[in-house]
């Protein structure tokens, strides 16, 4: 078992309180804070220290990936770990984005290999499904709406440019990826003014107290920090949510998302696979996204299940294929399952430890543990609140 030493990133859409207040830091801080990693990612891997020499998880799978990971985990994920566990912190939204499946990545980058460059639109071949688990009310859009919702939205903000968007787009074949390729094809000198149509509208209609009017707040309220950006006129096209503490989003590929505001813990495929609609200031790809979103694509909101394998426990079901998340409450020697794969115990609040037969490590709140192949009959004890990353299979 390795103390992991998380890797903090600060880029401008973070938040100066939530991760500084989770780590019993001084607020606010003086970057904003995005993401605290816990993982073997090469973008951020976390520090280790192993036989009192200072390394990096990723190293350390790398000397040695089937002994970390076992066999057929090391074989099956090309001796990579397969998951990424991070605290996500958005103070204001996130790029309007979505994933491709292997099979789209692997298309690509053989494409940019002919040309040159295998990584100029992938950087690997996997998938990126994710997970977000809220532990604070956190806002986000995600999945597309149908198009008799967005039709009746429409209808209310009564701006000339959209309703003949929608009128156009309800004649095709996928009225919803028709009316998505038509917004991002508006010319770029004339999406500030499309967007403050929008906004304006939107504004309006936000002082009903119905679904839509809280829909439309919320467009206003990203606003703020995105002002003139395109990107605000296809939040129009995607479901609004706010998930409370202990709700959970299961993002599979083709998802179209963006998550707004808030404070959640989130796993993912050990994966840098992106393409970006707006709401950012890095590489947009609109050729890209319109091929691989997926207008009936759903990210699932759903509840923590009890887990009737283990007691003090939850799951959060998810259609991954490169993770499995449980949540443990103040556990009293409970067995961890996954023996001889690799695991990441991440202790939220509270203080546990974890014990197998050869050595202990307690963790304190917003600590975490690696746990290699090697790492047999792992046992949790405390009073706080533990999230599990294991493989898809445990």
């Amino acid at each position: 078992m390795d103390l992991l030493e998380p890797v903090l990133f600060t880029d401008a859409w973070g938040s100066h309180v939530s991760i500084a207040s989770l780590q019993g830091r001084s607020i606010p801080s003086a970057e904003p804070e995005s993401e605290l990693w816990m993982g073997a990612h090469e973008s951020g891997p976390c520090g280790i220290t192993r036989d009192g020499v200072a390394t990096t998880l990723a190293d350390v799978i790398r000397a040695d990936p089937e002994g970390e990971m076992g066999a057929e985990c090391c074989t099956a994920y090309e001796g990579r770990l397969p998951f990424l566990l991070k605290v996500l912190a958005p103070g204001r939204a996130i790029s309007i984005q979505a994933h491709p499946t292997a099979e789209q990545a692997r298309e690509i980058r053989e494409r940019d290999h002919a040309a040159g460059d295998a990584d100029a639109t992938y950087v690997d071949d996997w998938a990126k499904p994710e997970m977000l688990v809220a532990i604070a009310p956190f806002m986000v859009f995600v999945g597309m709406r149908p198009p008799d919702e967005v039709a009746s939205l429409t209808k209310r903000l009564a701006i000339p440019r959209l309703t003949a968007l929608v009128d156009a787009a309800s004649t095709q074949p996928n009225p919803s990826h028709a009316l998505l390729a038509a917004i991002l094809a508006t010319p770029a000198e004339e999406h500030a003014g499309f967007a403050r149509e929008l906004v304006a509208a939107c504004v309006r209609v936000s002082a009903s107290r119905d679904a839509e009017g809280h829909h439309c707040a919320a467009i206003a309220r990203v606003a703020e920090d995105h002002p003139d950006d395109i990107g605000l006129v296809v939040l129009l096209l995607m479901y609004h949510r706010v998930l409370e503490p202990g709700d959970y989003l299961d993002v599979p590929a083709g998802v179209l998302h963006s998550y707004v505001r808030g404070l959640g813990i989130e796993v993912l495929a050990n994966s840098d696979n992106v393409v970006r609609a707006g709401l950012t200031g890095k590489e947009i790809n609109i050729p890209e996204l319109l091929r691989i979103v997926d207008p009936d694509a759903d990210g699932c909101v759903g509840h923590a299940e009890t887990d009737p394998e283990l007691p003090a426990t939850e799951r959060f079901p998810s259609r991954s294929d490169r993770f499995a998340l449980r949540r443990l409450h103040s556990p009293d020697q409970v067995i961890l399952p996954g023996d001889g794969t690799p695991r990441i115990a991440f202790c939220l609040h509270g203080d546990v430890t974890l014990t197998t037969p050869q050595a202990s490590l307690a963790l304190g709140s917003v600590q975490a543990a690696y746990l290699s192949a090697r790492d047999r009959d792992v046992t949790v004890t405390g009073s706080g609140e533990v999230f599990l990353v294991t493989l898809p299979t445990v």
